[in-house]
């Protein structure tokens, strides 16, 4: 469901004339976001975009694609305007507060907004650690119970919890400082320790049986061409799980600004954004991956796009045998996490899920769950 033109830009008009300058676009607002870094993980240039984006079809804004944050010099908050799914009613999403008096920051903003007219309704904070969680709560926020944002994923993708990839449990560094996918050591994992590195294998093998492609993963640098393919992979994924009955909450047009917005700083430093793809023979190159994230913490990064095409009767003609093809997502999470381990990070926030699918194949692969919470004001 798509808004009325313009709403979400009359809308954001009025709060740039209630707030002024503390209200900036998120691509105008690194150096502040910045500073607020703690290892959470939507705060971030491309969390935030993420969250807060202007692309959706259910919160289109011409003047702000890639969102907006609230900045009043000592607490930081994202700024979104949405629909649910079934419904015409707009709804204000304030995305991890951070800030010495995040709550009462969040408590005003929300009072000034409904004294000016602008959210009858339900207003949710989003992307709270448990703590902050409770600190809300106590303060007269309710819990998302009151009004759930989706039937099936009450939280988006917080309703199942965060999973969080520690990089010395999935690798062995090798003499040659070379890494080996090793089986999970921990008792959680125990049904499937040896799943993620048999995956990595079978994946290994296939490229053996089909010696005519080469598969390359390469930094993403935000030409005009990435784009079109990082765009093509993007609504393939999400076409495939609109096919398998997997699709809740989440729309392809959420990932645009991650597409189209560089972030701030250097890839492979303070972001990790990658294309890849298999190479054949004549040059031509078929886009299979696109992964986007950024370092939020000096060990720590967020991953906030994992996508790759998994489904290898859409390569008809391209192989000589599929076997293997569908262990693609391991063997590129591996391989993107092994670059990761190489420029310092030594733990990967890959973020929640809205369903339960979603959730197992990130605990199969070796994530720990860290929940994160809404509340709604």
């Amino acid at each position: 469901m798509r808004l009325p033109p313009h709403e979400r830009d009359e809308f954001e008009a009025r709060l740039e004339s209630l707030f002024g300058d503390k209200l900036r676009p998120v691509e105008e607002s690194f150096d502040a976001i910045q500073r607020f870094k703690d290892g959470s993980f939507a705060m971030g240039h491309l969390g935030l975009m993420l969250y807060t984006n202007g692309y959706n079809l259910r919160g289109t804004s011409t003047r702000h694609p890639n969102g907006l944050v609230y900045h009043d010099g000592e607490n930081l908050f994202g700024v979104g305007y949405f629909s649910k799914e079934d419904g015409p009613a707009k709804h204000l999403h304030l995305v991890a507060p951070k800030g010495p008096e995040k709550v009462a920051a969040v408590t005003s903003f929300i009072a000034a907004v409904r004294e000016a007219g602008l959210a009858p309704t339900s207003v949710y904070v989003r992307h709270l650690p448990p703590e902050d969680h409770a600190a809300f709560l106590d303060a007269g926020f309710a819990p998302v119970t009151k009004d759930p944002w989706h039937p099936v994923a009450p939280e988006e993708d917080e309703t199942h919890p965060n999973r969080v990839y520690y990089l010395d449990t999935l690798f062995d560094e090798q003499p040659d400082g070379s890494l080996r996918v090793r089986n999970l050591p921990s008792e959680e994992h125990r049904r499937y320790k040896s799943k993620s590195r048999l995956a990595f294998r079978r994946f290994e093998n296939f490229l053996r049986r089909n010696d005519h492609l080469q598969f390359r993963i390469r930094p993403y640098g935000y030409t005009e061409p990435e784009t079109r393919k990082a765009r093509a992979i993007v609504e393939g994924y999400f076409e495939a799980r609109r096919e398998q009955g997997t699709l809740v909450g989440s729309t392809p047009e959420d990932y645009r600004a991650l597409i189209t917005q560089r972030p701030g700083g250097q890839n492979e430093r303070d972001y990790f954004a990658y294309l890849g793809g298999l190479l054949l023979p004549d040059g031509e190159e078929i886009p299979v991956l696109f992964f986007a994230g950024e370092r939020t913490g000096p060990v720590r990064a967020s991953l906030y796009c994992t996508m790759t095409m998994r489904f290898p009767e859409r390569l008809t003609g391209v192989l000589k045998d599929p076997t293997g093809f569908t262990a693609i997502p391991q063997y590129v999470w591996l391989t993107v996490f092994q670059k990761m381990w190489r420029h310092g990070i030594r733990e990967v926030d890959a973020g929640g899920s809205e369903v339960k699918g979603l959730d197992d194949q990130k605990r199969q692969l070796g994530g720990r769950a860290e929940k994160t919470h809404w509340v709604v004001g």
